[in-house]
């Protein structure tokens, strides 16, 4: 039986004029997918999907990234549910007055090494998304992780 795991992005961004919806799915990357592997085995005690961080790199998406081509900010993830067999459910925003500028790319961050820290943590996956974040508005990321029978 194969297994498989898949992240979906549901990005919300919000403004005093309107609201706008976007899903991305993306590919775990092969760092996501050792920590993963090294948390079966017992070489890794900490899984933990813990910050989501944006950039300034529109290089195409690698199975083989690392970090983010240009990351210049980072948060918490501030709530996660399992909300079926398999799925997590983990949610941040970038309020107004955060990640301010011209955002390319998401990648999100986990293990024992993630901190507040630029570049610090294992890099599970990462997206292109570009959009001018002004102070005007917030962005919701809700991320869907689904492990699944194949």
């Amino acid at each position: 039986m194969k297994t498989s795991w898949n992240g979906k992005f549901i990005i919300t961004v919000k403004n005093k004029d309107e609201t706008e919806t976007i899903t991305v799915n993306n590919v775990i990357t092969n760092s996501g997918l050792n920590l993963l592997r090294d948390f079966l085995s017992g070489n890794a005690t900490d899984g933990q999907l813990k910050y989501l961080a944006v950039g300034t790199s529109s290089a195409s998406v690698s199975l083989t990234d690392t970090q983010l081509g240009g990351e210049f900010f980072r948060t918490e993830f501030i709530s996660q549910n399992i909300t079926s067999t398999g799925v997590l459910n983990s949610n941040t925003i970038l309020f107004e007055t955060e990640g301010v500028g011209q955002i390319e790319e998401i990648g999100i961050f986990a293990g024992s090494t993630a901190s507040s820290a630029t570049n610090s943590g294992i890099m599970i996956s990462r997206i292109l998304f570009s959009r001018n974040k002004t102070n005007l508005e917030s962005i919701q990321f809700q991320r869907v992780d689904t492990i699944g029978r194949g």
